[in-house]
């Protein structure tokens, strides 16, 4: 019976130092890895456990950053196709302006 309790004091007290990294892998954080490599080897003084569990609290910078950058990729891509319609009208239009000077009763505008 006291070697169940040494083992639940064991794996409670390896929970309790492991919560910054442990934390960060629940919030997908971007620098997880970097922050359970400071937790492991720095946690052991107090200053390196609460400097791990900061950053894990920390928000990740690099998610609204991605989050723009894939909204200004996407506006440009629909301005970018809105204008290669739009030229393809303009072509479509002076061919049928072309070929109703010639008075061709055949082709695309008839």
């Amino acid at each position: 019976m006291l070697q169940i309790l040494e083992g639940a004091a064991v794996i409670a007290a390896l929970s309790l130092y492991l919560i910054p990294s442990i934390e960060a892998d629940a919030r997908e954080h971007a620098d997880a890895f970097a922050i359970t490599m400071v937790n492991i080897l720095l946690g052991w003084t107090i200053v390196g456990w609460f400097a791990a569990r900061a950053w894990a609290h920390r928000a990740d910078d690099t998610q609204p950053l991605l989050r723009t950058a894939k909204r200004i990729r996407s506006a440009v891509g629909r301005v970018t196709s809105q204008k290669i319609v739009d030229h393809v009208k303009l072509r479509a239009a002076l061919e049928c302006r072309d070929l109703t000077r010639r008075r061709v009763a055949t082709g695309p505008c008839a």
